[in-house]
């Protein structure tokens, strides 16, 4: 770089400050002819050297230098800390300091149960300032020394700062040791309290057989008709299931010593219906034969009672149209085309299934073949339920048949007008929902094929359906609390149908074709298999012969699926999809997926599992075969 050119007082300046420094001294000469340069040479400047800062004033006519720092170096002017650049004559006081990332860390973790130690360096090094020749505008910057420690962190360092901490006696010194001799510069734990140990919740235990093959015989009927039907798990006078109280959880601590309390455990309420005695200790007993009920599955509201049984003989016209009954049914023939069975209870069937629609609230149990049709039981029972699929969908309409007369009335109101709400529903009606009537009118149908074994009142609701479907009679009474009523006596209707979802329910089925099965519990196939369907279950799905096949089909399971043989070739292809694990008897030409990982099995293979992890492994075993590494 060309030497600097001063005036002579200038110089004579440098030369007093920079007194035994020819190392700065030597950057700068005099030239006589440039006393006479321009105004910028009357500038103050600033020179950096060997960690030191100068600063020259300005001349009469010049301006001050002008400093700022970069990051780590921190400046202060006048013991105030800069943070833009900044003027700066010889009469100020400039200091520098270095702002560093710290050498560790310590973290707690959000539960408090846990502290970690990073390390970033064991070593602290010296910084220099980057030298800069004069100027009249100067960027501070450093540069780190390694060539100087100034020093290295010790485990002594480390526990002085925990010395007034709680955390001190909870320290895993030696796990502190290992990280600073064989740094891996990553979290490492070094205290760790004890978490609480949940309670239990209370629940309800059977005494009786739960299992569905003690309720459902598949085996070749003898008796009459008039005495087919499931035998009863409970007799009369027998008690059969109590209730188990809440337990305590156990306290923890977290890493500063303090006691963490356990959640506390969840009661459940149970309700008895007029066929169940509650006893003292929380026995309950029968007052008659047959099937105990349990709904409530989700709540800590627990109702039991006996359901009623529809019983179908064999013998008799042919099944058509809607069964609608609010307890068990029971049919001891074949369903035929285009029949709908809707039970708020179990169903079970001792023959096949064509062309129809099973809902139940609790079990289906089908001896035979499910073709073309829909069987849902449990929570898939109440979706499919047209009570409460009709019921919610009207409900849904007439909140927004609320909100819009709202709107509407307060958008007429805006302009100075008034305006009867009657009027605005009536509008709305004939309008926007001119649909609602039709809807009404589908609910009204179903719940005139109620019987009187239904629990529900449901007469204040059949009276609000009648008033819109005839809203011109009506205007002087719709007010927004009267559609307001409308959409708690359709929720309550709602409610109370889905409540009777019973828990551990289950679909057994012999095989099925073209069907979709869903299951709000466990699902079983005894025999053949399936073929072209779509099975879900919320539990686990289970093949039990050993020749049930899978072709064509998509069966997925929040648990796990057990099955036999699944995709025989190419064009039988199916899907296994599955929360916990998969196990086949023998597969190819299918898409298995455990988790978020998913395979494609085309090759035959035999008695195999499939994990989450065992899916990943193989993944990553395609791809390192893919891509092998270079030599």
């Amino acid at each position: 770089m060309g030497q600097h050119i001063m005036e002579q007082s200038r110089y004579e300046f440098f030369a007093s400050m920079l007194l035994g420094r020819p190392d700065l001294l030597k950057l700068y000469s005099v030239d006589a002819q440039a006393f006479t340069g321009p105004d910028r040479d009357k500038n103050g400047v600033i020179i950096i050297q060997n960690n030191e800062i100068f600063i020259t004033s300005p001349l009469p006519g010049g301006k001050p230098a002008v400093i700022s720092a970069l990051h780590p170096v921190i400046l202060k002017i006048n013991q105030q800390t800069i943070t833009a650049p900044t003027q700066v004559t010889a009469c100020d006081q400039i200091s520098w300091d270095i702002c560093e990332k710290p050498q560790y860390q310590i973290t707690v973790s959000d539960d408090k149960l846990k502290v970690y130690f990073t390390l970033y360096r064991a070593e602290r090094y010296a910084w220099n300032l980057v030298n800069n020749p004069a100027s009249a505008n100067v960027t501070v910057r450093a540069e780190l020394n390694r060539d100087v420690v100034l020093s290295t962190l010790s485990i002594e360092q480390i526990i002085a700062g925990f010395e007034k901490s709680p955390l001190i006696g909870n320290l895993n010194i030696p796990a502190l040791y290992e990280e600073l001799h064989n740094p891996t510069y990553l979290p490492v734990c070094i205290a760790e309290g004890k978490a609480p140990v949940p309670g239990t919740d209370a629940s309800l235990e059977l005494l009786f057989p739960g299992n569905l093959e003690h309720e459902f015989n598949r085996g070749e009927q003898t008796a009459s008709d008039a005495d087919r039907q499931v035998l009863p798990p409970v007799r009369e006078g027998e008690v059969f299931a109590r209730k188990l109280p809440p337990i305590e959880g156990l306290p923890g601590f977290d890493v500063f010593g303090y006691v963490l309390p356990p959640p506390p455990p969840q009661d459940i309420t149970l309700v008895a219906g007029a066929s169940a005695s509650l006893q003292p200790c929380g026995r309950i007993k029968s007052l008659r034969n047959g099937r105990p009920r349990i709904t409530g599955s989700g709540s800590f509201i627990k109702t039991i009672d006996f359901p009623e049984v529809h019983i179908i003989p064999e013998n008799g016209e042919a099944l058509a149209g809607i069964i609608m009954f609010p307890g068990d049914v029971v049919v001891h023939r074949d369903i035929e085309q285009h029949t709908v069975i809707e039970a708020l209870g179990n169903v079970y069937i001792y023959g096949d299934v064509y062309n129809s629609t099973i809902t139940a609230t609790g079990s289906i149990m089908v001896r035979g073949r499910v073709v073309d049709s829909g069987i849902y039981a449990g929570a898939f029972g109440v979706m499919h339920n047209r009570l409460c699929s009709f019921s919610k969908l009207l409900m849904q309409e007439v909140g927004g048949l609320r909100e819009a007369a709202r709107l509407l009335a307060e958008t007429v109101e805006s302009v100075q007008r008034t305006v009867k709400y009657g009027l605005v529903v009536l509008l709305l009606l004939e309008n926007k929902y001119n649909h609602l009537p039709a809807m009404i009118s589908n609910l009204q149908e179903l719940l005139a094929g109620m019987s009187p074994a239904y629990p529900q009142d449901n007469e204040p609701l059949k009276r609000m359906l009648n008033i819109f479907l005839h809203p011109g009679q009506f205007t002087r009474f719709f007010t927004d609390n009267v559609l307001s009523s409308f959409e708690k006596l359709l929720m309550d209707f709602y409610d109370a149908i889905a409540f009777l979802q019973e828990e551990n329910v289950r679909i057994d089925i012999a095989g099925s074709h073209g069907s979709m099965i869903k299951s709000g519990g466990n699902l079983h196939i005894h025999e053949e298999g399936i073929t072209k369907s779509k099975l879900f279950s919320s539990g686990n799905i289970y093949f039990e012969r050993h020749n049930s096949v899978c072709e064509y089909s998509t069966v997925e399971a929040t648990g796990n699926i057990t099955a036999q043989t699944v995709g025989q070739d190419a064009a039988s292809a199916s899907a296994l999809l599955a929360g916990g694990k998969i196990t086949v008897r023998r597969i190819q030409n299918t898409s298995v997926t455990v988790g978020e990982y998913s395979a494609a099995i085309t090759a035959p293979e035999e008695d195999i599992e499939f994990t989450a992890e065992s899916l990943q492994q193989r993944n990553q075993a395609d791809t390192d075969a893919a891509c092998p590494a270079a030599d």
